[in-house]
């Protein structure tokens, strides 16, 4: 399997998935979703890898205009998520990006970055995109010290970045629409193992700490749950939760050594010769 774009389709009434199905050697299909918020202000959350960007730019073109983006939320700086970034911008004359100070640290050493397309966004911040307010968070699991999720008021959705994602074992789990259709039993180790992987420092975290950060956001009460790298919560949220509670024991999933990656390559089929005409 290679990676690939899926058609977009609504989380929301007026919110829409853009997913992108990246196959995970030795742990299945990992989503890598970017979301069109249809405010009276545009949003983008997210965009996509440079690896398929046209893939991309297309299926965001079947939602909506691109140069009628007014915002850009980024949650980090990761190339899952900023890979499209400045193709966007280029695209989207009026569109400003809602990211931390972290992110464009992180970010301008690839290239230089437009400095005045920036509004910075910090955790209780919030930005009013015509018809609803969208809170900025700190999700309670993250890779990247940049983060910050948010909230969408009018939606109830709530955006997660990598926290409660999970590369889950087929493509066709990882292709569904809802996370409440996954079993739990197949769900809840994917996305243990994610957290391991994803963030690390959790195995030596506080677990109390960790449960007040998690009870926090589940206070938030939203009506759907949007991770970066799982379908849509909808009605999941307190099972997401006490998984996610139980992190800090977890064993670390182990790394890939060399030799392991020897043997996978030796497993792909070499590409075939063009003759020559």
């Amino acid at each position: 399997m290679q990676p690939e774009l899926g058609e977009p389709y609504a989380a929301t009434p007026d919110t829409h998935v853009v997913p992108t199905y990246w196959p995970v050697p030795g742990a299945g299909v990992l989503g890598m979703n970017a979301f069109v918020i249809r405010a009276a202000e545009p949003v983008l959350v997210d965009t996509g890898t440079a690896v398929l960007s046209d893939e991309f730019l297309d299926a965001l073109g079947s939602l909506l205009r691109p140069e009628t983006l007014r915002w850009i939320w980024l949650t980090h700086e990761d190339l899952d998520h900023s890979g499209n970034l400045r193709r966007l911008l280029d695209l989207a004359p009026q569109a400003t990006v809602l990211t931390t100070f972290m992110a464009v640290g992180r970010l301008m050493p690839g290239a230089p970055f437009p400095l005045d397309r920036v509004r910075l966004v910090n955790p209780g911040d919030t930005v009013n995109v015509g018809d609803r307010n969208l809170r900025a968070i700190r999700p309670p699991l993250f890779d990247s010290p940049a983060t910050v999720g948010l909230l969408d008021d009018h939606s109830g959705a709530l955006f997660s970045s990598d926290c409660f994602g999970a590369p889950l074992p087929s493509p066709e789990l990882a292709a569904a629409h809802r996370a409440d259709d996954i079993p739990p039993e197949v769900l809840a180790p994917h996305q243990i193992a994610w957290a391991t992987v994803d963030s690390p420092w959790v195995t030596m975290t506080d677990p109390t700490a960790l449960g007040h950060a998690l009870e926090q956001l589940r206070r938030l009460e939203p009506t759907t749950v949007l991770s970066s790298h799982l379908p849509p919560i909808h009605r999941g949220l307190d099972r997401a939760v006490e998984t996610l509670r139980t992190a800090p024991a977890a064993d670390p999933v182990p790394a890939m050594t060399q030799s392991e990656l020897e043997e996978l390559l030796a497993t792909f089929e070499p590409p075939k010769e063009t003759a020559d005409v």
